[in-house]
């Protein structure tokens, strides 16, 4: 029978109950403690006390615990010596104040712990030594108030913003020197001043709504343009206050005046940072498309030029345009280099390492309570294009999907891959039909986040929308440029029940195939290969890959494996590739090992991250060389054969 159902009445007391056994098991929890600590007693019983609550470990805790336990007289813990022995939080997250007693049940052979929440009392004991502490310090205050009113009158004479107290109709009564310093007035001129009508006055009206509002008793806040003395003018930021009698009666407004023109010429220039952006987004995507447009005119212009060789003159005619349209496409090029698309370097790769490497860079850049997760089918998926902007474009779904986790306590970030599948997307290819033509790969990235609102998700990729206080909204239009760039498709499915998919459809190119063994020459003959990644969905599709090109290749999926495999047979490989970012052991410590056995074995590292960060360790060592993924195949192939052959 469960020692729960022996005393069932514990679980209807306001006390917290539980009992261990002598083995320091928890054998009871009642309600009570399920309430408090947020801890089922099916989790906690079976639990060593000690494993749960390790801080009972501590002498002073376990030698009174084990009293009881073997026998001993009860102990009692008290609030004031022995704060929250076992953690009970309250709902504004505090600890409760505890009362514990520990007794020993000899007819169970139990310690039996009685947790009193004394919370309550300690509050009120609280309370009323506040009110105790508050009435000394009021009687206190009572005798320095004077020395007070000077104190105070001295820092508003001295603040750096300026203080005007006025009647209801705007005269002034008091000013600090700030204000004095920044109008340029003299205090001897201050009656002369209609506030609101002559400092506050708006170009086009009075301050007369501003009035009825202050009026009725709310505080108003805003930018004000404040005329100076000598004419000119400063932006303020501006709060006036009202200040009522007993009788809520309006006597005076205080009015805090803050100099913000510095703050504003900043504001400025950052908007026009922004307008500078726009601009280069504006004249990449205008050069990109009239870079199509010349490349027809331009072919269209050949045609006819051919096509007229017995009219001189409009053949010469053509000719010129020809000329004309080449200095066009220079411009193009220009505006181009402008946007910075001009620097765009399309590589062939698979996009399958692409995105495994992605992954491990997007795990250093969200916080560590977000879990990222991949989800990838077999397969290289080669692609053409620039990694670099991909993955900045990447980053920026990753970092906008991190925002949207960020007061997610399990949140998730999913990072999936595969071919494109008419049913499973039909959905997709019903909204862009081009999907139905080619090949393309498709690139999801889902978080579980709060979703994007239906009546903004149309505008997520205009330039400049942003919902965040300090975005420039361009990162997402970014990343549109970016897919569109590479003739690829995105699409957007949120709800705040299921958070938010961003769907990438990338156009994939026809994988090349490696020349048929016939056709292999003599010094292309393959050599055997010590292939190391900790990642199946690389290394399997890589190893695949270059015995396609006639090497023999044996796959160890971390460093410390590599070292076994190598270490039986030393003198059979003829190079070693390796990833440098790898569980247990890295590919450079992995090396170094193989070369403690093997000087002269060749090695190429590959990474997905910056070179700089690895390149200074690599280029101490000879014949080795640090590739980028994801890498061209055929570069690969040809770098593999020009080390094996200086080894040789």
């Amino acid at each position: 029978m469960n020692i729960s159902d022996q005393f069932p009445l514990l679980d209807h007391i306001p006390t917290g109950i539980l009992a261990i056994n002598g083995d320091a098991e928890v054998v009871l929890w009642n309600r009570m403690l399920e309430h408090w600590t947020d801890r089922t007693r099916e989790e906690m019983v079976g639990k060593g006390l000690f494993d749960a609550y390790p801080e009972l470990e501590a002498p002073a805790f376990r030698l009174r615990i084990e009293q009881v336990l073997n026998g001993g007289p009860p102990v009692i813990f008290s609030p004031q010596l022995h704060h929250h022995l076992i953690p009970c939080p309250l709902p504004d997250g505090s600890l409760r104040s505890q009362l514990v007693t520990i007794s020993w049940l000899a007819s169970h052979k139990l310690a039996l712990f009685s947790i009193q929440d004394l919370s309550e009392q300690h509050r009120l004991i609280e309370k009323y030594r506040f009110a105790t502490t508050e009435l000394e310090e009021e009687l206190r205050h009572s005798q320095l108030l004077e020395r007070e009113k000077d104190l105070l009158a001295a820092a508003i004479d001295q603040a750096g913003e300026a203080v005007i107290i006025t009647d209801p109709t705007g005269t002034i009564e008091y000013t600090n020197r700030a204000f004095l310093n920044q109008t340029g007035w003299g205090p001897d001129e201050l009656k002369t001043i209609a506030i609101y009508d002559t400092l506050f006055a708006k170009p086009e009206t009075s301050f007369t709504h501003e009035l009825d509002i202050l009026g009725s008793g709310e505080i108003w806040q805003g930018r004000q343009n404040i005329m100076c003395k000598d004419g000119h003018s400063f932006t303020a930021s501006i709060t006036i206050a009202p200040i009522f009698n007993d009788q809520q009666k309006l006597t005076h407004h205080v009015i805090i005046q803050e100099d913000i023109s510095r703050q504003v010429a900043m504001e400025e220039k950052f908007r026009h940072t922004q307008k500078q952006e726009a601009l280069i987004t504006l004249v990449g995507g205008i050069a990109h498309d009239f870079n199509n447009l010349l490349a027809g005119l331009v072919g269209q212009t050949y045609l006819a030029t051919r096509e007229v060789r017995d009219m001189p003159k409009t053949a010469d005619r053509m000719k010129k345009i020809q000329a004309i349209t080449q200095e066009a496409a220079e411009i193009v090029k220009q505006l181009l280099t402008f946007a910075r698309q001009g620097e765009m370097h399309s590589n062939e790769f698979p996009l399958a390492s692409f995105v495994k490497e992605f992954a491990k860079l997007a795990r250093h850049s969200v916080p560590e309570n977000i879990n990222i997760r991949c989800d990838f089918e077999s397969g290289l998926f080669p692609f053409r294009g620039d990694p670099n902007q991909l993955q900045q474009a990447l980053l920026n779904i990753v970092q906008n999907a991190s925002e949207a986790l960020r007061d997610s306590n399990d949140g998730e970030i999913k990072i999936g891959l595969f071919p494109l599948n008419p049913e499973t997307d039909a959905a997709h290819i019903r909204k862009h039909p081009v999907l139905r033509h080619g090949n393309f790969a498709h690139l999801c990235i889902h978080d579980n986040g709060r979703g994007i609102p239906e009546a903004i998700r149309e505008r997520i990729f205009d330039p400049f929308f942003s919902t965040k206080q300090l975005g420039s909204g361009l990162g997402l239009a970014m990343v549109m440029g970016c897919i569109r760039h590479h003739q690829g498709i995105i699409d957007v499915e949120s709800s705040t029940a299921n958070g938010t998919t961003f769907h990438l459809f990338l156009p994939t190119i026809p994988q090349k195939h490696a020349s048929s063994p016939a056709h292999q020459s003599a010094e292309h003959a393959g050599v055997t290969i010590l292939l190391v990644d900790d990642d199946d969905r690389v290394l399997e599709p890589t190893m695949e890959l270059l015995e396609a090109m006639q090497h023999q290749v044996t796959l160890a999926r971390n460093g410390s494996e590599a070292c076994e495999v190598f270490a039986s047979q030393p003198e059979a490989w003829d190079i070693v590739i390796t990833d440098m970012v790898m569980p247990q052991m890295n590919g450079l410590e992995a090396s170094r090992r193989m070369r403690k056995l093997r000087p002269d074995i060749p090695v190429i590292y590959a990474t997905g991250y910056d070179q700089s960060l690895v390149i200074e360790d690599t280029r101490k060592m000879e014949n080795t060389i640090l590739i980028s993924k994801p890498f061209n195949p055929e570069e690969l192939d040809q770098l593999i054969m020009k080390m094996a052959r200086r080894k040789k």
